[in-house]
């Protein structure tokens, strides 16, 4: 039980940084923010767009272009009052909740780890590791291809 319980220490600091990170998009794009700039003519992707293609394609990819304008006859009044009665706002919310209950999960358990003074070294390796890996290869990824 102890070796398993060493592999779930490493493994939770390790994975830290990508869970925050996939927990916040998550919440982002639950909510449609990485899509809004589409919904202005001419629209150039935020930072939330760009941490969004991170999130769905695992790449750097430039985000999809901004909307055509809505057909003749319909108007974007029409689409936000659409969104206004959506019915899955309820389960949007809970998915919010719980994105952001897995990202204060993920940092007291980061808190915890830290408290372990003869770990300590080997927490900041494997959390250095659990950032410097997954950026490389964006960029080795972006960069090939």
């Amino acid at each position: 039980m102890t070796s398993v319980r060493l592999v779930h220490f490493y493994l939770g600091v390790f994975f830290a940084p990508m869970i925050l990170f996939f927990a916040f998009t998550g919440i982002t794009q639950t909510f449609k923010l990485h899509e809004t700039y589409r919904d202005v003519p001419d629209g150039k992707p935020n930072w939330v767009a760009w941490l969004g293609q991170i999130h769905k394609e695992q790449a750097l990819k430039t985000p999809p272009a901004p909307r055509v304008k809505p057909p003749a006859g319909e108007s974007s009044k029409a689409v936000k009052v659409q969104h206004k009665n959506d019915f899955t706002q309820p389960m949007k919310w809970f998915t919010a909740v719980m994105g952001g209950a897995l990202m204060v999960s993920t940092m007291l358990g980061l808190y915890i780890a830290a408290g372990y003074r003869d770990r300590r070294r080997s927490v900041v390796i494997a959390f250095t590791l659990g950032l410097l890996i997954p950026s490389l290869l964006l960029a080795f990824e972006r960069y090939a291809g």
